[in-house]
């Protein structure tokens, strides 16, 4: 399974070296992404103002004047001045202050005494005094505090050293993001030094405490100080499972190049051995390719090696060349149940081995594509998966001209060849022209669209020894059409406007004989509101079905005069037959009803705090539900939600969906999702926990429970504790939360980059 590495760097340092840097950088953003390379885009003509007030454009001081203020100003500008009470100077973004300043202009030398302060880029310095020259940016100050109020950071020193803008040491240093008398946890290293032209910084004996004890320390540590990538371990995660038992993984990544780098994470699960995860990537402007391997030499209880192979690459040329692989394959069907960790892993049943060759211009395209699959299978027969049939290869031509004397026009060509281990093999051949004319006006629009579509089958001999060669040629017509109408409405007290949208698509398609015919890719399209205005209720190109039907809609709106949101969505909609189904996929009834089931939606947003959605299919003729969703949720204020959900098909699912996050106290915040099938009686789908939520800190403690296969079930257990503006210890609850809770917010989100005028001082 694919996974980002991170920056390594030490995190339980790199906040206190950003108050050096007077940076704005992100002391939890754990993970770094290679970023492709872009050309610098072509300069333009910009007013004086807007590059003055940039915030993306760096601050200058080379050339800024100084300022000095006091209540008593003693000396001249030229020689020495004594600035005494209330005493500042201030030269660009840099602020000095002090109860006395002297300021020696042929030295540029300033000497604070008394209540020394230092500000600069968001960052404060306090100390008893401080020697500083305000053009080299040089200077020390001994027994200083510090804070750093983008990030909340704070602490102290017992002597600072500003080397530069881009140079800066610390000794003794301590730092943390509580609160003043908060000391739950906090940095201490010995020393440390930063050097900003490198982006690199080193710190001797650092150790990380919380709540006096310490829990990280390293002798010595070198790591970037920006966005910049450096070899070394990343933040080790742990978790418990009832499949896997004590799961540690501990990842180590290599910067090889700017545009390369690799991860090797070994995986210690006290059930099963040590899983070796390899991620290898690369990137270009053109390229990208990234290359997984995950190996278990002996699963201790499969009793053999198990392995994942993942290749994926992309290609693409300014001059329309293209190119992609994406090549996945398991040691067994049961890899992703036994070693995936959500239930979006463990329901993996047919991996693409797909490659494609492709060339684009900007009407037209052509590619050639291989599709290939491995098929996972449940233990329970019954609930064996079809493999799908391989495409060995597929070539397509593809033409479109958007706008042609009001003509939208498309063609396309295909031929493919499918094979399948145990059903028929053959080749398709189709033929696809296309027009349409759409008449467009406020409050109205008609679009016709005419379409001639043709098959030629040439199959396997041993399959039809007669009639191995099958064509089918067939003309679709349709006309879509409908009338918008607006008013003025209130919506829980906001001027807002509704309208009112009928909608009338007709469909004619003759009638072929297609029972002779292989199916290859098509099935019976699922009945939903979007298909209502479709011609062919097949996907697919093995069928296309006889129609001659009319589709009847009726849509309304609310949307929002000030913002434009949608605050409510009604529709029904309903297709009507003029003839009875002759054109059936193999082992499909034919329908004997004149209409399709009544499909109705809403969706609505109650005011600022409740929402509902609404969606049914009706058959009218059996007078009964065949889908039914309905749902609410309930947000009163920021993290606090509560939403429940029914799902029902007349097939034999029914399921209660409950989800949450919601306040206990002050601190403790409860957490969870039950989904609970009535039919099987039996969970689904569990998670539950609680968040622990303190000034500077959050710990998370949650239970997921899901069934993996028809028969057995997986449980994890997730115990992670964030520190505010430092790192994260444990496994990412946050990301099971986020999936599984609707609505769910981060007690403690990261917070954004601050701009320049954010903290003047």
């Amino acid at each position: 399974m694919p996974r980002l590495p991170a920056t390594a760097r030490s995190h339980c340092l790199h906040t206190l070296i950003v108050l050096l840097s007077a940076g704005c950088l992100s002391a939890t953003a754990f993970s770094q992404v290679i970023s492709p390379a872009t050309d610098p885009p072509a300069p333009r003509p910009q007013l004086k103002l807007e590059r003055e007030l940039d915030e993306n454009r760096a601050a200058t001081q080379d050339k800024a004047p100084t300022f000095a203020r006091a209540q008593h100003i003693e000396g001249s500008a030229e020689d020495r001045l004594i600035l005494r009470g209330d005493a500042e100077i201030r030269r660009g973004g840099t602020v000095l202050r002090g109860d006395t300043i002297t300021y020696t202009q042929s030295t540029d030398v300033v000497n604070v005494e008394g209540h020394a302060r230092v500000f600069r880029d968001g960052a404060v310095f306090t100390g008893p005094r401080l020697d500083f020259r305000v053009d080299a940016q040089t200077g020390a100050m001994p027994d200083a505090s510090f804070a750093y109020a983008p990030r909340g950071g704070r602490g102290e020193a017992t002597l600072i050293e500003f080397l530069g803008q881009e140079r800066a040491r610390m000794e003794n240093a301590r730092f943390t993001t509580c609160g003043p008398g908060d000391n739950a946890w906090w940095v201490q290293a010995e020393s440390i030094e930063f050097d900003a032209l490198d982006e690199t910084a080193t710190a001797n004996s650092a150790t990380l405490f919380f709540k006096g004890v310490p829990i990280l320390a390293s002798p010595y540590l070198s790591f970037p100080t920006s966005d910049r990538r450096k070899s070394g371990f990343l933040t080790p995660s742990f978790g418990l499972s009832s499949t896997l038992g004590t799961d540690i993984s501990t990842p180590y990544y290599f910067n090889l190049a700017p545009n390369y780098d690799y991860t090797l994470t070994p995986r210690l699960m006290s059930k099963r051995g040590v899983l070796a995860e390899n991620e290898l990537r690369y990137l270009n402007p053109e390229h990208r390719a990234t290359l997984v391997y995950d190996i278990i030499a002996k699963d201790q209880q499969f009793g053999e090696s198990r392995d994942f192979k993942a290749v994926r690459y992309e290609f693409a040329s300014p001059r329309g060349f293209g190119a992609g692989i994406n090549y996945n394959r398991v040691s067994d069907d049961r890899y992703f149940v036994d070693f995936g960790t959500t239930i979006v892993d463990t329901s993996q049943k047919v991996l693409p081995q797909d490659g494609y060759l492709a060339y684009n211009q900007p009407y037209w395209n052509t590619a050639v594509r291989i599709t290939k699959n491995q098929t996972l299978q449940d233990p329970d027969p019954l609930l064996l998966v079809a493999k799908p049939y391989e495409r060995v290869p597929q070539v397509s031509i593809n033409g479109y001209l958007a706008e042609w004397r009001g003509l939208e026009l498309g063609a396309a060509l295909e031929g493919t060849r499918f094979e399948h281990p145990s059903m028929e093999n053959g080749n398709r051949y189709l033929a696809d022209v296309r027009a349409a004319y759409p008449v467009l006006a406020p409050g109205w629009f008609v679009v016709p669209r005419a379409r001639v579509s043709s098959a030629t089958y040439d199959l396997d001999p041993r399959f039809r020894p007669r009639d191995s060669s099958q064509t089918r040629t067939l003309p679709i017509v349709s006309l879509d059409s409908g009338l918008i109408f607006e008013r003025d409405v209130g919506w829980f007290g906001r001027a807002s406007q509704q309208t009112l949208e009928p909608r009338l698509f007709y469909a004619y398609i003759p009638y072929r004989d297609q029972s002779n015919l292989p199916n290859f890719d098509s099935a019976l399209a699922d009945l939903n509101y979007a298909q209502l205005f479709t011609e062919n209720i097949y996907s697919g190109s093995d069928r296309i079905s006889e129609a001659n039907q009319l589709t009847a809609a009726l849509t309304t709106r609310i949307l929002d005069n000030e913002t434009g949101a949608e605050r409510l969505r009604a529709a029904i909609g309903q297709r009507y037959y003029f003839t009875e189904q002759r054109v059936a996929l193999p082992g499909e009834t034919p329908r004997t009803n004149k209409a399709t089931d009544v499909l109705a939606a809403l969706s609505a947003q109650l005011g600022r705090s409740w929402a509902i959605d609404l969606a049914a299919q009706y058959a009218a003729e059996r007078s009964q539900f065949v889908r039914a969703t309905a749902g609410t949720r309930w947000q009163p204020r920021r993290a606090s939600v509560l939403s429940a959900y029914y799902r029902y098909q007349a097939d034999g699912i029914r399921q209660v969906d409950i989800s949450g996050q919601w306040p206990l106290s002050n601190n403790w915040y409860a957490v969870g999702r039950f989904n609970y099938s009535l039919e099987d009686k039996r969970l689904i789908d569990t998670v539950a926990g609680f968040e622990y939520q303190q000034d500077c800190w959050l710990l998370r403690f949650v239970v997921q429970r899901f069934a993996t296969t028809a028969q057995t079930t997986t449980t994890n257990f997730y115990l992670q504790l964030e520190l505010n503006g430092l790192t994260s210890v444990g496994t990412s609850a946050a990301s099971i939360l986020q999936r599984n809770i609707p609505g769910y917010q981060l007690l403690n989100p990261v917070p954004r980059q601050p701009g320049r005028f954010d903290y003047y001082e």
